[in-house]
C-alpha cells in the first residue's frame, strides 16, 4: 500500500529494466529471450559480449505509483479521461477515502457506469500485472475492488480478483501526465473547512447528536435481540468479544460466542477458559480464512480473564452494576474491562461504548435509557478510528471523546461511503 508521502521504491513491481511496447506494454528483454536481452553464447574461455541496456520508458520511470496515488487522491486528471481498457466512459461519484495499513488504495468509492454504479474499492498500480505479482488476487482483502486504475495495461481485459468477480482496468497517464500533477486538486472532502464555516460549538454539537444517534442504534439492535429470547448475560458476553475483535474478525468473535457460550465458558471459567477459547476460536477463524496470529490470541487471552473475573458475580452485575452510581460510572466499568498487556484501556472503552452501555439502555426505560447515555457521553476518546481519518482532520483542534467520534462512524457510514459526500451535516 503506497502512501502520498512515500517514495515508491518497487515494493509493488519495479520499474526498472521493463521496456514498454510501441502498445504500452511492459515487457522485460530477458523474458523474450530466457536470459540477458542481446548476450551471446560465448566459446569456452571466452566473454560474451555484454548485451546493451534498454532505457526505461521515461512515462514509467518519472512516474511510480506514489505519483498514480497522488493523481486519483486530488482526482486531478480530466473527467474524460477515465475510460476502461473496452471502452467504458466512467464518472466518479465518491474517489473513496485513503486506505491505511494493508489493503486496497482507497475504500468505498462510488463509481458510475454505463451498467450502473460500480461501489467498491479503488487499486492503483503502475502495471496491472503488479495486482497478480503482488498476490492480490489471492488476498480476500481486495475481493471488493470496483475500479483498477494503472500507469500501463500490460494484461488482456480485466483484472480478476480473488472470488472470481472481474474489475475494470483504467489506464491514466500520456504525455498530459506531468501536467496533470501539477495541477490544483479537484477533490476535497466539503467537511473539510467545517469549523471555518460552522463554528467548533457547532460541529461539536452535530457530532454528539450523531454519535448519540449511533449509541441508539446499537441499543435498539440489543433491544431487538433480548425481546427475540436471548439472555441478558449471553448479550453481553456476544457483545464484549466483538468488540475485542478488529476488522474482519467481528463475524468469526460473534460466532465465538455462540460456539463457547457463556454459561459454558462460566462454567470452566477457573479450570481453563483461556484455552477453551482458544481450540473454539481456531475452526471458526479457519472457516472465514482468518489468520488466529499473535494479536488474536492475546485477546482471547484477556477474554478469558474477564471471564474468570465477571464468572462468580456474572456480567450484568459486573458490568451494569455500577450504573447504579452515575457519576463514576463510566470510569468504574472502563476500569473493571482492563486486562494489564491482553486488553488497554482503550478496547476497555470500546467494549463500554459498543456493548455493556447499550444493552443497559436496550433494559431500560426512555429516563433509564437517557441517563445510560449520559455515562456514555462522560467515557473518553479510545484509539483514533483509521477510517474516519478525514473526519478528524476537519475537526483538528477540536476536543474530541468516545461519543463525538462515534459521531464520525455515523458520518462514513450514512454518507461518506454511501454517494453523501456534499449532502452530510458538515458539508
Amino acid at each position: 500500500m503506497i502512501q502520498p508521502q512515500v517514495a515508491w521504491n518497487g515494493g509493488k513491481g519495479s520499474a526498472e529494466g521493463h521496456t514498454p511496447s510501441a502498445g504500452g506494454v511492459g515487457v522485460s528483454p530477458a523474458n523474450l529471450s530466457g536470459g540477458r536481452a542481446g548476450s551471446e553464447i560465448a566459446p569456452p574461455g571466452q566473454r560474451a559480449a555484454a548485451a546493451p541496456r534498454l532505457p526505461s520508458a521515461p512515462a514509467e520511470r518519472k512516474h511510480p505509483e506514489s505519483d498514480l496515488w497522488r493523481l486519483w487522491e486530488g482526482q486531478r486528471f480530466p473527467k474524460a479521461s477515465l475510460i476502461t481498457a473496452d471502452g467504458r466512459a466512467l464518472r466518479v461519484v465518491f474517489r473513496g477515502q485513503p486506505g491505511r495499513g494493508p489493503g486496497p488504495d482507497f475504500r468505498g468509492a462510488i463509481i458510475s457506469a454505463p451498467e450502473g454504479l460500480l461501489q467498491g474499492d479503488v487499486e492503483l498500480h503502475v502495471r496491472t500485472s503488479d495486482f497478480r505479482r503482488h498476490g492480490h488476487h489471492l488476498d480476500p482483502a481486495y475481493a471488493d475492488i470496483a475500479l483498477h486504475v494503472v500507469f500501463f495495461h500490460d494484461e488482456d481485459g480485466e483484472t480478476e480478483l480473488p472470488g472470481g468477480r472481474m474489475a475494470p482496468v483504467v489506464t491514466l497517464g500520456g504525455p498530459r501526465l506531468a501536467a496533470w500533477l501539477e495541477r490544483a486538486p479537484r477533490w476535497g472532502e466539503p467537511c473539510r473547512d467545517s469549523l471555518g464555516r460552522l463554528g467548533a460549538d457547532e460541529v461539536g454539537r452535530t457530532l454528539e447528536r450523531l454519535g448519540a444517534m449511533r449509541f441508539r442504534q446499537k441499543a435498539a439492535v440489543f433491544r431487538k435481540r433480548l425481546a427475540g429470547g436471548e439472555e441478558i448475560e449471553q448479550a453481553l458476553w456476544s457483545g464484549l468479544l466483538e468488540a475485542l475483535a478488529f476488522g474482519g474478525e467481528r463475524e468469526a468473535f460473534r460466532q465465538l460466542a455462540l460456539d463457547a457460550p457463556w454459561d459454558r465458558v462460566r462454567s470452566e471459567a477457573a479450570s481453563g477458559a483461556g484455552e477453551m477459547l482458544q481450540g473454539a476460536f481456531m475452526p471458526v477463524a479457519v472457516r472465514r480464512g482468518i489468520r488466529p496470529g499473535n494479536s488474536a490470541s492475546r485477546r482471547l487471552a484477556g477474554a478469558a480473564i474477564l471471564a474468570e473475573r465477571f464468572a462468580e458475580p456474572g456480567l450484568a452485575a459486573s458490568l451494569i452494576g455500577p450504573l447504579a452510581e452515575p457519576e463514576t460510572a463510566a470510569a468504574d466499568i472502563v476500569s473493571v474491562l482492563v486486562v494489564p498487556h491482553l486488553v488497554g484501556r482503550a478496547r476497555a472503552i470500546e467494549i463500554a461504548a459498543n456493548a455493556v452501555l447499550p444493552l443497559a439502555a436496550a433494559l431500560c426505560g426512555d429516563e433509564g435509557a437517557w441517563r445510560v447515555e449520559g455515562v456514555f457521553a462522560q467515557l473518553p476518546l479510545p484509539a483514533r478510528y483509521g477510517s474516519v481519518r478525514h473526519l478528524h482532520e476537519a475537526a483538528s483542534g477540536l476536543g474530541l471523546d468516545a461519543r463525538r467520534q462515534q459521531g464520525m462512524l455515523y458520518l462514513q457510514n450514512q454518507y461518506c461511503t454511501r454517494g453523501g459526500c456534499g449532502r452530510c451535516p458538515l458539508s
